[in-house]
């Protein structure tokens, strides 16, 4: 029976695996299972346990009728008897716990503003948590009266606001501690400063966490590692960091301290490094400095949803360290000595390793992607790259029922040898001799990269006639240092060659493809680079720019990371010395060599890429007489194509195929 193309509608189906936590006696795995709820427009999840046999059963219920619950973060306690998570289900973020023998879930915290980051102790007696602003109880009494609130907004930060959570307000994040038994916390950090992830050492008697105590914390933010003696409530410096550093874990003997991270500043789009702590000297090595990828999985995708953060797991022995890194379109596990030898890939090529658990020396548990997967748990045997065991497969249905175009991976040289990777997918219902439109997707960034994994937009575009080329252009990451960093201060420059040099590759080696009738679209820093494309080229019928950037000057001030990124971006370009640098690489200076219908999709709530430059560029286009079509999204911030509202998603899928639609033969 031939398989149906896959629709847009077909998004609100798919169920997303995430989170894979492994039980202390090691027979069972804790998972979250993310799904979307069009009628309420929005997402909820719950948590599974399995066996490693099957699905296993569901442990917490979505049960709200008028709101959806979202619970996350499953972490077993030390003895295996109950199970912690994250739950909305009060209307904030609490933590909550669940026996396994069954039971309803009792919850441990009432902070009134909800809990953030949570952890263990290891004798299960405390949890280490962070809360964000003035620490209150629900169940503190307001005051009878309150004066009036102004709701003026008093802006004395430099950082002062981020895409995804609007304008900051004054409050800190703290850590405390929690205790189990009798509900109380601890307040463990002080000050005008922000603390996190809380990581407890093995003994128990320590606690570390990652902040900064800088002046200059608003400027070339440089983070830092303390520990806290609970006994002795004292607070020490551990290491200062000369860059970003997250995901602190504690070897299993207590002698070692492992962070992910760099040692470049806060302006570096390059790999990030298992870097290695002596617990007694403090003394820093990089573990992976000689291993030429990046630490996490950069691959984007649109359907995908897993909620664990990254992280660095110890085996058993202390001699080793597991980590995912992002490899070409691949991203795997590897595991790396405290010598800085690193592995083979544990995990299968083709393929997309988004979250995972170690089970033993010899099997990890993974959630697996593909380009004909989410994502779904899977053993992996650690010494037989080949043998995984798939454990869930929560799309089964839908995936029988439609056709998922297949890529076709390619390798090209750019105009000045350098080597490129794509691919290339061919429509729903080929024939052999028949010509179909190409439309070129470009992924943002610059510093992510396109690979293995299931990208729905995409194989709707395949599903609605089009040959889809999507390719990695030096700037992406999983090439390597040298090639992730060769975009700066090159913006349209050589990262424009790769791109159209994949085009010019396609159409000369590929047959089907109607040279005719070429499209062109991308978001965000793709979105650029399809506003460069169209002021250097009318070979593209039609162009669809998303959350895009026109004008390099005015985002300076306007995005949330402008004043830092810009400059970082464009070799040190600075705001007033080089007011015609950034102007020349604007394309809305080059405005008037537009000739491309272009459909511009923005959401009014994107701080990163702000409304401001879709604006301009809409502006622009207008007077010029450019056929131009301006769609705003309300309540969306950067994340709409990935994780906005399903609504919003569905409509923005119509008004993108709609445009290229539109216009093909």
């Amino acid at each position: 029976m031939t398989k149906r193309p896959i629709t847009a509608e077909d998004l609100c189906k798919f169920k997303f695996v995430g989170d894979p936590q492994i039980s202390p006696n090691k027979d069972k795995a804790a998972y979250v299972l993310t799904q979307i709820d069009k009628d309420k427009d929005g997402y909820y999840s719950s948590i599974y346990v399995t066996d490693l046999k099957g699905p296993g059963r569901q442990f917490t219920s979505h049960y709200s009728k008028d709101k959806l619950q979202v619970d996350t973060a499953p972490k077993w306690s030390p003895d295996g008897s109950t199970l912690a998570f994250r739950s909305n289900r009060t209307g904030k973020n609490q933590v909550y716990l669940l026996h396994t023998d069954g039971g309803e879930a009792i919850q441990l915290t009432d902070v009134k503003q909800g809990i953030g980051d949570f952890v263990w102790s290891p004798d299960g007696t405390k949890l280490a948590l962070t809360i964000r602003g003035e620490f209150k109880l629900t169940t503190d009494k307001e005051e009878d009266k309150k004066e009036d609130k102004s709701d003026v907004k008093v802006i004395t930060r430099l950082r002062y606001k981020g895409d995804g959570v609007g304008i900051y307000n004054e409050d800190r994040t703290h850590v405390y501690l929690f205790d189990v038994e009798t509900k109380s916390y601890t307040k463990v950090t002080e000050g005008d400063y922000d603390f996190g992830q809380p990581c407890f050492s093995p003994d128990g008697k320590s606690l570390v966490y990652i902040g900064t105590k800088e002046e200059d914390k608003e400027w070339g933010f440089l983070p830092a590692i303390w520990k806290y003696e609970i006994d002795s409530k004292e607070e020490t410096l551990f290491y200062q960091a000369n860059g970003y550093i997250m995901a602190p874990s504690f070897s299993p003997d207590g002698k070692w301290l492992a962070v992910a991270g760099h040692d470049r500043g806060e302006r570096s789009q390059g790999n990030a490094n298992v870097l290695l702590f002596s617990v007694e000297t403090g003394k820093l090595k990089n573990l992976t400095e000689n291993f030429d990828y990046t630490i996490g999985n950069l691959v984007g995708v649109d359907a995908k949803y897993d909620t664990a953060g990254l992280n660095l797991t110890w085996d058993s022995k202390s001699s080793h360290i597991y980590f995912i890194a992002t490899v070409g379109g691949d991203c795997q596990l590897f595991k790396v000595d405290l010598e800085g030898e690193v592995s083979s890939a544990l995990s299968p090529a083709v393929a997309n390793v988004t979250s995972y658990d170690i089970e033993s020396d010899d099997q990890a548990v993974l959630v697996l992607g593909t380009p004909h997967s989410t994502g779904d748990l899977v053993t992996q045997d650690l010494t037989e790259v080949e043998n995984v065991h798939q454990i869930t497969d929560w799309n089964k249905e839908l995936y029988d029922e439609v056709h998922l175009s297949t890529p076709e991976n390619i390798h090209y040289k750019s105009t000045d040898g350098w080597e490129i990777e794509g691919w290339i997918m061919k429509p729903y219902g080929y024939e052999n001799g028949k010509k179909y439109p190409m439309i070129l997707q470009i992924h943002g960034g610059p510093a992510t990269v396109y690979g293995n994994g299931l990208h729905h937009e995409m194989q709707l575009m395949a599903s609605k006639g089009y040959v889809v080329l999507y390719t990695n252009p030096r700037g992406s990451h999983g090439y390597g240092h040298d090639f992730v960093n060769a975009v700066i201060g090159d913006y349209g420059g050589m990262d424009y060659e790769d791109i159209m040099a994949g085009v010019d590759y396609t159409l000369e080696n590929v047959s089907y493809i109607d040279h005719d009738q070429l499209f062109v679209t991308g978001g965000s820093y793709g979105g650029y680079m399809t506003n460069v494309i169209v002021t250097r080229t009318e070979r593209f019928k039609a162009a669809v720019t998303q959350r895009s950037i026109c004008n390099w000057h005015s985002f300076y001030g306007t995005s949330d990371i402008g004043f830092f990124f810009t400059e970082w971006q464009h070799g040190h370009a600075d705001l007033w010395d080089d007011v015609g640098k950034l102007l020349e690489i604007s394309p809305l200076t080059h405005a008037r060599n537009v000739k491309t219908p272009t459909l511009i999709l923005h959401s009014e709530q994107d701080l990163r890429c702000p409304m401001e430059q879709a604006e301009q560029w809409y502006i622009a286009l207008k007077r010029l007489g450019v056929e131009t079509k301006f769609v705003r999204f309300p309540d969306e911030n950067h994340d709409l194509s990935r994780s906005g509202k399903p609504k919003h998603r569905l409509e923005r899928l119509e008004h993108l195929i709609g445009w290229f639609d539109d216009r093909r033969n």
